[in-house]
């Protein structure tokens, strides 16, 4: 069990690097002490062993370089699980441990290996991405005039993008006009000029693309029209002249975000031969080249999983897009990218205006009592991936800094009250009390099994006291 605030506790090592398979629990011991090498030493859970322990208490800080040299010593962390265990108790606390450790894999072990598990992320070191751009050449006054910080870029996710010459997801700026200022939805790049001097390009929302009017000197027929508000690419290539440059060949596609023309040399753009582990024949391939869309089937994802999609040159994307919805027009998969963001219900939990604008900004909020697709109550941290423009979900703070001196959040959707209260507070009601197994989202009477269960029970009952 996890100790009290007050309590002193002792860390339980289990050692992974002989089990068999993964339902077996590691060798367990009790953290002892660091040696003048830094090396772990470790004794058996015996009550005589008290002395010996090395203990902990929350309010200190002995904890934090502990896990400094812990970290340093074991070169893959993941062989081995640390956990917190009441001093005063250590032999059953371990007992207790090693049965939770055979049944990991069931959620009440779940739940009690996480409440007192020692997450190694936490204390890893944090560790600065490089970034393509040089921050010092930015002029940060520019975005000071668009009513933007440096610090709510970061916190959005979008500043990292910006800075590996990525334009951002849509944001609010404030223009200033005159005596007043408009605000509108824009999103943001970092380009450079003729002079190598960085600047700040802005590609603001537009109602519709503007195809009416010539693009870079080229004008649309009625058909490339219609092609490119159907599919979002006009299939093709086409020369272009950029004003006061040289023509050249281009793909063309719309940003879905901001209904923005986009033109992308054809120069540019690298079409392997083999993707995601399919060899394109030689009519596939050249079809590719030409910007036309193209079905591949039997290609392999990360995960090992077979998939199909259709391939084309997005000049957008800057390379080629997978095209997964290919049954459903542009305007639509543009209705549904736009339509997503921060829920005002996640996994059966409504949010809070407050909850859903911090999660917009790019905090990362500590969730409880959402729903799980069996109907099972859970808790997360949560936070907005701005790539996919959707939540994800963490067994640990993805963001430990984020948390520091903040309170987690606490909400439980009306209609999970009961559930929640029967599956993690020990409550019954009188429909359910006998039942002894979770309850399922929004159950609040038992279903056919477990009320001939329960009638067993009584049966069983009074069978004993005749």
């Amino acid at each position: 069990m996890e100790s009290n605030s007050n309590d002193n506790y002792v860390l339980v090592l289990e050692d992974r690097t002989e089990v068999k398979n993964e339902k077996e629990a590691g060798k367990l011991s009790v953290v002892s002490g660091i040696d003048d090498k830094g090396n772990l030493k470790t004794t058996e859970a015996a009550a005589a062993n008290q002395a010996a322990f090395l203990k902990f208490n929350n309010k200190d800080g002995l904890l934090k370089n502990f896990m400094t040299n812990f970290l340093k010593q074991f070169n893959n962390p993941t062989h081995f699980g640390l956990y917190k265990v009441v001093a005063d108790n250590v032999e059953q606390g371990v007992d207790n441990l090693r049965t939770m450790l055979h049944n990991r894999e069931k959620l009440e072990s779940k739940q009690q290996l996480a409440k007192m598990g020692v997450p190694f992320e936490d204390y890893l070191p944090q560790q600065k991405k490089a970034t393509a751009i040089d921050e010092s050449k930015i002029d940060w006054k520019q975005l000071d005039n668009l009513g933007l910080t440096r610090e709510r870029l970061e916190q959005s996710g979008e500043l990292e993008k910006m800075l590996n010459w990525q334009k951002s997801n849509l944001i609010t700026i404030a223009v200033p006009i005159g005596d007043t200022t408009i605000y509108t939805e824009a999103r943001l790049a970092f380009r450079t000029d003729d002079n190598g001097n960085i600047g700040l390009a802005i590609h603001p929302l537009r109602k519709e693309p503007q195809l009416d009017f010539p693009y870079m000197g080229y004008k649309f027929s009625p058909e490339e029209k219609e092609q490119l508000l159907t599919t979002g690419n006009l299939g093709k290539t086409i020369e272009v002249t950029p004003k006061n440059a040289e023509p050249f060949s281009a793909y063309v596609s719309i940003d879905p975000q901001t209904n923005e023309i986009i033109a992308l040399r054809a120069d540019r753009v690298n079409i392997p031969k083999e993707i995601k582990g399919v060899t394109l024949s030689d009519a596939q391939y050249k079809e590719l080249v030409e910007g036309k869309a193209v079905k591949v089937e039997g290609m392999t994802a990360k995960s090992g999983k077979t998939f199909n999609a259709t391939l084309q040159v997005n000049a957008e994307r800057k390379g080629i897009e997978f095209i997964f919805d290919n049954n459903r027009g542009f305007k639509e998969r543009q209705q549904q990218t736009q339509q997503q963001g921060v829920p005002h219900k996640l996994c059966g939990l409504e949010l809070s205006d407050k909850q859903r604008e911090a999660l917009d900004s790019g905090r990362t909020l500590y969730l409880k009592n959402m729903v799980d697709k069996q109907g099972q109550p859970f808790n997360a941290y949560v936070r907005m991936d701005k790539e996919q423009n959707r939540p994800r979900f963490y067994k640990w703070n993805p963001d430990k800094k984020q948390e520091t001196g903040k309170e987690k959040v606490v909400a439980v959707a009306e209609e999970h009250k009961t559930q929640v209260a029967v599956n993690n507070h020990g409550k019954t009601n009188e429909a359910t009390k006998n039942v002894n197994e979770p309850l399922k989202s929004r159950q609040t009477q038992p279903t056919a099994a477990q009320k001939q269960k329960q009638d067993e029970k009584k049966q069983q009952r009074r069978g004993r006291k005749m």
